[in-house]
């Protein structure tokens, strides 16, 4: 049996831009913590790990500081004087393609096997354990890469696993891409047992012929949109067959809630319930919808509550004021009633639904300018 703990996309020494202050200073700490958590696991003797891929983006930048470098290449050592194989892949955010990259300054010193071939490549031949191991892979090079003239992928004639190990996009359908696109019929043909691969920030499996590629995902959260997974990946070799196991991480909270502001009666109301879910060890996105009787201020009502929050984002899906809140404002003898009374009008006279809602976004852009502030 062989485990192999399989990771990419760490991306240490990434800035939370949007967080103000020590609380950005926070999470950058956190975060860059992750690599050490995963080598203590690694190192775990009940999790038997004998191997460890790292596939990819373990840095944010390609330059990162020498303080993190240096802390890395310690934990990284960790593994490799406990015997265990390491295999370091090179991403699209830290890429080998540069004089300044981390690889090319450190690479002579990396602790384990560093992939630096620019074309797929045998990078690792051995037994671990008693079982051989056999790891293909290519650090993506500007202008040695050729992506389109990759037709075939090594494979020896060798007993026990064999692993593809690339930072890149499986069968990847957009116009554009910052990596390098796989194409999974390709990588069939090599009859790969695992293919360990990097750069989709969720998990994901896929059969690939008799084998079975994997993204393991970003462990830690970076935002709403790229919230990670929470866990560790896990691939266990065992008599010519994979499974995969999962394992959790100590990561900070995050969370998502959503309000229908139809079943609130003011902005009191809102503000209570807000309070009631505040916790301020967590990122909280909440989303309002519905259709609300009241004018709701988001960019306020941030402000009055984020301190509540250790991080907290309000995203608005309403589309629309209760008609009895319109009819409200449109019997008011004011600019905004005369303007309600207008635009209601025009939405009568609308001819096609795209208009009307062209009309309803327009009234809703123009009350919230005639308070002065963003509504919804």
């Amino acid at each position: 049996m062989l485990r192999i703990l399989h990771l990419a996309d760490l991306h240490l020494g990434w800035e939370p831009a949007y967080l103000p202050g020590e609380k950005s200073n926070i999470r950058r700490r956190e975060r860059d913590q992750l690599l050490e958590k995963t080598v203590d696991y690694a190192l775990s003797p009940q999790n038997n790990i004998q191997a460890v891929l790292i596939v990819g983006d373990l840095f944010e930048h390609y330059r990162p500081e020498g303080t993190l470098v240096m802390q890395v290449m310690e934990q990284i050592a960790r593994l490799t004087k406990a015997g265990l194989l390491v295999v370091t892949v090179p991403g699209n955010h830290d890429e080998i393609t540069y004089r300044e990259s981390v690889y090319r300054q450190y690479g002579d010193n990396w602790p384990g096997y560093l992939v630096r071939n620019p074309m797929p490549a045998l990078s690792f031949s051995g037994e671990v354990k008693g079982t051989g191991v056999h790891i293909y892979s290519l650090a993506y090079t500007g202008g040695v890469t050729r992506p389109g003239s990759i037709k075939s992928f090594p494979r020896i004639n060798a007993p026990g696993i064999h692993i593809g190990a690339f930072h890149g996009s499986l069968d990847w359908e957009g116009l554009a891409d910052r990596s390098l696109p796989l194409d999974s019929s390709i990588l069939a043909g090599a009859g790969y047992d695992y293919i360990a691969l990097g750069h989709y920030h969720r998990y994901m499996e896929k059969k690939v012929g008799s084998g079975k590629a994997v993204y393991p995902g970003s462990v830690e959260f970076k935002s709403f949109n790229d919230p990670g997974t929470g866990f560790l990946t896990v691939a266990e070799y065992t008599g010519n067959q994979i499974k995969i196991e999962t394992a959790p991480v100590s990561v900070r909270r995050h969370q998502f809630q959503k309000f229908d502001l139809s079943t609130f009666a003011g902005p009191e109301e809102l503000r209570q319930a807000c309070l009631k879910l505040a916790d301020r060890e967590v990122m909280t996105h909440l989303m309002l919808t519905g259709t609300p009787c009241f004018p709701v201020n988001v960019e306020s009502l941030t402000a009055e509550l984020e301190d509540h929050y250790f991080y907290l984002e309000i995203e608005s899906s309403a589309h629309f004021f209760a008609e009895s809140f319109l009819d409200s404002i449109a019997g008011e003898p004011t600019v905004r009633g005369t303007f309600v009374r207008r635009m209601r009008e025009k939405q009568k006279e609308a001819s096609t639904e795209r208009e009307k809602q062209v009309l309803e976004q327009a009234l809703l852009k123009g009350l919230s300018a005639l308070e002065g502030s963003d509504l919804l």
